[in-house]
């Protein structure tokens, strides 16, 4: 690895530093989002705190840090696939573990979701469509996210052999699940919050206090 690549791979986690929701409820409402609901800085704490439009806002930034730096890195280092997947891996730690924010972030959805368009174009947009799909029969923002991305990880080992392509967004995902870790606890005790969409939307089942 070089020095271009390893300076990149700074660059990235600093671009996944960007706390987009905190610096958008802060400058938008004057309020830090993480002081609020699930107190992560992530789309969905921020769309059931400030609505659906400040959520779309704060989702599209969050999804492009991860995808530029990862589309550039598939560009330009497209011959070594550690500084691409290190790539990858930097973004979404800085995400939930921003050096602008207090080192106090999200749980990573957008911004792995990101991370895979850079990657894979088609197969992030089937995840994106799979990700619709859970939601709609599970209206359960968590469950959704890790499930979609656990099967379009399954599809990386079928189509691709580097092993530092599969290590790596293997690790996404369990990275993923652990920022998940109080979600699902709540979903084993069937205690997870449901979003008003979708087949069990609390419009139609009233909805369970989290801890």
């Amino acid at each position: 690895m070089n020095g271009w690549g390893i300076l990149y791979i700074i660059l990235a986690y600093l671009i996944g530093s960007i706390p987009t929701g905190v610096w958008y409820s802060k400058t938008r409402y004057k309020v830090d989002v993480r002081t609020l609901g699930s107190g992560n800085s992530g789309g969905t704490n921020v769309g059931r705190n400030f609505g659906f439009a400040s959520a779309v806002i704060v989702i599209a930034i969050d999804v492009l840090k991860g995808w530029i730096p990862m589309a550039v890195a598939r560009h330009s280092f497209a011959d070594q696939p550690w500084i691409i997947m290190l790539t990858a891996l930097a973004c979404v730690i800085g995400h939930a573990y921003p050096i602008w924010g207090n080192f106090r972030g999200g749980k990573i959805v957008a911004t792995s979701i990101g991370v895979l368009l850079g990657f894979n174009f088609w197969l992030a947009i089937s995840q994106v469509l799979l990700f619709a799909l859970c939601l709609f029969l599970s209206s359960t923002v968590s469950l959704s996210a890790m499930a979609s991305y656990g099967i379009a990880v399954v599809a990386i080992f079928f189509l691709y052999e580097s092993w530092i392509y599969r290590i790596g967004f293997l690790a996404i995902f369990l990275f993923m699940v652990y920022r998940h870790r109080s979600n699902v606890e709540r979903l084993i005790h069937k205690r997870e919050n449901r979003i008003s969409w979708g087949l069990r939307s609390t419009k139609k089942y009233p909805q369970e206090k989290s801890s």
